[in-house]
């Protein structure tokens, strides 16, 4: 399904949403670099780590091709600007709805932010979780970051649960 562009620069046709391949990976970490480093000026919990690049890499790279896993990435005029990054989890037991999705990341590059390529990368994971029989997808986003917010509650994402944290 193609979602309506808000620019007349951008056509959605010419986005390609896909699955991610290893080859993806540069452009996975660029945009990655983007995001983490506006979310460090929101809050010093998401200050990265000097190993960030090779960590993120290896994250993003093990669950290229999983089952339980997805990763695709939106193309346009052969650049990587921007990917999407889900898994199907188990819970415990003692709960009654026990698979469930989880989005880690959907990130759009900031040049094509508001173009409705977040929406494409979100929808086509929320579809695979759909055809997986998933439910019940969660995902965090920081409270800081208003239009991340704003984004995933246009999506019909609400608030379940408050996730804190406290410096010691």
């Amino acid at each position: 399904m193609a979602v309506p562009a808000k620019s007349s620069l951008f056509d959605p046709l010419t986005v390609e949403i896909r699955a991610a391949a290893p080859r993806d990976l540069p452009g996975i970490i660029e945009a990655w670099d983007e995001l983490s480093a506006l979310h460090a000026t929101l809050d010093s919990a998401f200050e990265r780590s000097e190993r960030w690049q090779e960590e993120y890499r290896h994250f993003v790279r093990s669950l290229i091709g999983r089952e339980d896993a997805l990763v695709v990435v939106a193309v346009h005029d052969r650049e990587l600007i921007g990917y999407g990054v889900g898994r199907i989890s188990v819970l415990p037991g003692f709960f009654q709805l026990r698979r469930r999705g989880y989005v880690h990341d959907v990130v759009t590059r900031e040049s094509y932010r508001k173009k409705g390529v977040g929406r494409r990368l979100a929808e086509s994971l929320l579809a695979w979780m759909r055809d997986e029989g998933i439910s019940t997808v969660e995902l965090t986003v920081a409270v800081r970051n208003a239009d991340a917010v704003a984004f995933w509650d246009r999506l019909g994402f609400v608030s379940y649960m408050h996730h804190l944290k406290r410096q010691l």
